[in-house]
């Protein structure tokens, strides 16, 4: 085989690779007696907000993290944030804390040439929500969220998420996913360590919550199955920012959200029941998103199971879009092949 070609070849493999990677990605799972708390505040006020918590008493902080939400990254939106340093020399603040240890980067692909992408960045907050809530006689809190005014109309708000345990829980599962989709459709599948048990029994949640930003004003929604059955079809908007403005647009399922499905755009918070979409005995279940737009960026997402999550099978883009890619990859081998008889 000439080198030409084992380049095509090669080329193309690392495309298939990277769009079968860019879904939903795990960033934790937690099994026991454990319990999250999610909450998102987006403005273009400085201070930006308060991002609430609901953490029981005497709870064990084990994971927090701290989302930051871009607008896009084509050349239109100078204020947004490419990089890790970007993110860490913004100003972001949580609870009067300088935040500067973003370290992950989640990115959303957009076809559009005035979107391209999104970077949105992620950072480690465990230790200061700890130090936050050590010895606290309250079970709800409010911090404020700051970002600096060189960055704040470029970045739509942030997200914290916390995965706690506390004693006297149901034994459940939670998982964290980086979101950064395909806008054009990706199926993501969740794996669980056992079978599931009855989804109608009394007691049981499944709940889904999405973290989307630069969204709003009815246009603009995604549509989520889960096993193939239709979630909502109206997710999006800017529920959790201040204002209609690049800078606010960002809702996420979490506190003060009550788990629905299909409902109206303006009814639809981004927490879902997906209970009536799993069945007895499952031992694995599919995700789906897309976002017809172009234009909205599902950067985060928690998993609430009584069930057993393991892992979570990162997206596979639709069957579309893989035959528009083995189209490419055969063209390109074609090509190199008639580069070679020359």
């Amino acid at each position: 085989m000439s080198k030409i070609l084992r380049c095509a070849i090669a080329a193309g493999l690392c495309a298939l690779s990277g769009a079968a990677t860019a879904g939903l990605t795990t960033a934790g799972t937690w099994t026991g007696t454990v319990g999250l708390s999610v909450d998102g505040i987006g403005s273009n006020n400085t201070p930006v907000g308060d991002v609430q918590a609901s953490i029981p008493i005497g709870a064990t902080i084990l994971q927090a993290f701290l989302y930051s939400a871009g607008t896009p990254t084509a050349s239109n939106y100078p204020l947004s944030p490419r990089t890790l340093a970007d993110y860490n020399s913004a100003g972001i603040t949580l609870a009067g804390t300088a935040i500067t240890n973003f370290d992950t980067l989640v990115g959303g692909v957009s076809p559009r040439s005035d979107i391209v992408s999104w970077a949105t960045g992620r950072a480690d907050v465990t230790s200061l929500v700890r130090s936050l809530t050590a010895g606290a006689a309250t079970s709800s809190f409010s911090w404020t969220v700051g970002e600096g005014a060189a960055r704040n109309a470029g970045i739509d708000g942030e997200v914290l998420a916390i995965v706690y345990s506390a004693p006297g829980l149901a034994q459940g599962s939670v998982a964290l996913l980086n979101g950064g989709q395909n806008t054009g459709g990706e199926t993501s599948f969740v794996n669980l360590g056992s079978p599931l048990s009855d989804p109608t029994a009394a007691g049981f949640s499944a709940q889904l919550g999405l973290g989307i930003s630069f969204s709003c004003c009815d246009s603009q929604r995604s549509t989520v199955r889960a096993n193939g059955g239709l979630v909502t079809d109206n997710a999006g908007n800017n529920d959790d920012g201040l204002v209609v403005a690049d800078g606010s647009l960002i809702t996420v399922g979490g506190l003060g959200d009550t788990p629905a499905n299909n409902q109206s755009y303006a009814n639809d918070h981004e927490l879902y029941n997906l209970a009536p979409f799993l069945h007895t005995g499952d031992t694995s279940f599919s995700i789906f998103t897309e976002n017809a737009s172009g234009d909205d960026n599902i950067f985060f997402a928690s998993l609430y199971l009584t069930g057993d999550i393991t892992t979570i099978t990162p997206g596979v883009p639709e069957p579309e879009t893989y035959a528009m890619m083995l189209g490419g990859l055969a063209l390109l081998g074609a090509a190199a092949r008639r580069r070679q008889r020359r």
